[in-house]
């Protein structure tokens, strides 16, 4: 017992910490502050467990402990989902290749965006023959599209600008799909093989996004911003769950 008291402690003051600190780093958002949603309890119930030991307080400390067991059990699978779909494309060639925008401050990219920015150059470099497709719309704060900022990326990395698509409409990851698929099936033909470009963490979920949308395409994983990782994972559990339970993947 006093190890799980210790370990309530340790994870939970963790969890609180991640999201104080993450805050004076990132935008505010869902993924900033689940890490304290989920640890503040354990914290306050590592500190009051001397007190929960008996009628109501015991029950409601096993009752916390049961539910934190069956969270757990709920993000290894889903983790073990989004390990398992990150590198499925890699190896593919494709005709294009569609990188989801992500938030862009002012006309620049931020590095999340550069990161999947990166692999989509890296990829088109050792394929010549992909056509780039760079999607999103533009959103507050933005003072041009997701996808204008990508464009203007990619040409300074020296990618060709007659290689690169432009869909600048998309405000979700089903419109990227929609509306990029509607380019690619105008400029190259509707048999075009398609890959996508999202951050590792979110290619399971935009990959059963396409698929109920009737598109076949494969996702490649771009590295994720290290100190928020924790963050994006949660966040992306919440999502994944989100979308099964309203049968959108």
């Amino acid at each position: 017992m006093k190890f799980l008291r210790i370990l309530c402690l340790v994870i939970g003051g963790f969890l609180v910490l991640d999201t104080g600190i993450v805050c004076f780093l990132s935008n505010r958002n869902l993924g900033v502050i689940l890490p304290a949603v989920l640890g503040l309890p354990l914290l306050l119930l590592g500190l009051l467990w001397p007190l929960m030991g008996a009628g109501f307080w015991l029950f409601l400390r096993r009752f916390l402990l049961v539910c934190y067991d069956l969270g757990c059990l709920v993000l290894l699978s889903l983790g073990a989902l989004m390990l398992s779909a990150q590198d499925r494309g890699d190896h593919g060639d494709y005709d294009a290749l569609i990188v989801l925008g992500a938030a862009v401050h002012g006309d620049r990219v931020t590095w999340v965006l550069s990161n999947r920015l990166d692999t989509a150059y890296d990829y088109a470099a050792a394929h010549p023959n992909t056509t780039v497709v760079v999607s999103g719309g533009q959103g507050d704060g933005e003072s041009v599209t997701e996808a204008s900022a990508m464009q203007g990326y990619l040409i300074r990395k020296g990618l060709d600008p007659a290689r690169i698509l432009v869909e600048d409409r998309a405000e979700s990851t089903a419109e990227n799909f929609a509306f990029s698929k509607a380019i690619i099936d105008e400029k190259l033909g509707p048999d075009a093989s398609i890959g996508f470009v999202t951050t590792r963490f979110h290619v399971f979920r935009a990959g059963r996004v396409a698929q109920k949308a009737g598109i076949a395409a494969r996702g490649l994983g771009a590295p994720d911003v290290w100190y928020i990782s924790l963050n994006n994972f949660l966040r992306e559990c919440v999502g994944i769950c989100w979308y099964t339970i309203h049968g959108w993947i």
